[in-house]
């Protein structure tokens, strides 16, 4: 996730300035957020196009079992 630092930060050996943009993992971001460390960039994403979920193909049923299927089985 990309963030932006309010305040220095030392992150992966390196400072981050405050106002600069900056990448980290998702939890670690969350956390820098929660406790006021740094601030998520807002996206606009009105720009792009949608993309439309991959629709799951439908289980098929069982098919039911014949009598030459039981017998067999026997």
């Amino acid at each position: 996730m990309k963030i932006i630092a309010q305040k220095p930060l030392y992150i992966n050996g390196d400072v981050v300035t405050e106002g600069s943009v900056f990448e980290t993992i998702e939890q670690h971001g969350r956390e820098l957020i929660n406790k006021g460390y740094a601030h998520l960039i807002e996206i606009d994403n009105s720009a792009q196009p949608e993309q439309t979920e991959q629709t799951e193909q439908p289980e098929q049923p069982e098919q039911p079992e014949t009598k030459a299927d039981k017998k067999a089985r026997k």
